[in-house]
């Protein structure tokens, strides 16, 4: 085992149970709850071979799932997002992105900012729209999306640069 083995190990738990015993009890508005779990398809390191990578994502969502008896929408979620990353980290990084480590802190922030907001304004889409699963309540859903979208991207990105190794 090396140690980016670990390091996603630690990481995947320690967001398991912040998501679980933290931001699932976080309900503003009845709209929004901040989805911080989504931070470990945000960092994890891009490899070519995604299987892993789409199970992980898979097993995230199930454990979400399991704690919030969501019934799967945080699986499927989960897996469609880390399955477009490719597509969000080039349209925000560009090509370069698969030939040296994704290390978020040495980017700049518009960058980041667009990666990050792909994903979650993507990963919110789909939950919500998978939630509720009826299109008479559409403006309900699109209120839901861009509220918890915008709180989500605030306190991944402040998670991302509090945590970060290299200081602003």
């Amino acid at each position: 085992m090396n140690n980016t083995w670990l390091k996603n190990s630690i990481s995947f738990v320690v967001l398991v149970l912040i998501q679980a015993l933290i931001f699932n009890h976080i309900d503003f508005l009845g709209y929004i709850n901040p989805m911080i779990y989504l931070l470990f398809i945000i960092q994890a390191p891009y490899k070519p071979n995604r299987t892993p990578f789409l199970l992980a994502s898979f097993l995230m969502g199930l454990s979400i799932d399991i704690f919030s008896d969501t019934g799967g929408i945080h699986a499927a979620s989960s897996v469609f997002v880390a399955y477009i990353r490719t597509f969000a980290l080039t349209v925000a990084f560009g090509k370069n992105f698969e030939y040296q480590p994704l290390k978020l802190s040495n980017h700049p922030f518009g960058k980041v900012f667009t990666y990050v907001s792909i994903l979650i304004i993507t990963h919110h889409t789909l939950f919500y729209f998978l939630e509720i699963f009826n299109f008479n309540h559409l403006l309900t859903t699109f209120v839901k999306v861009v509220l918890a979208s915008i709180i989500s991207v605030i306190v991944c990105l402040s998670a991302l640069y509090l945590f970060s190794s290299k200081k602003l």
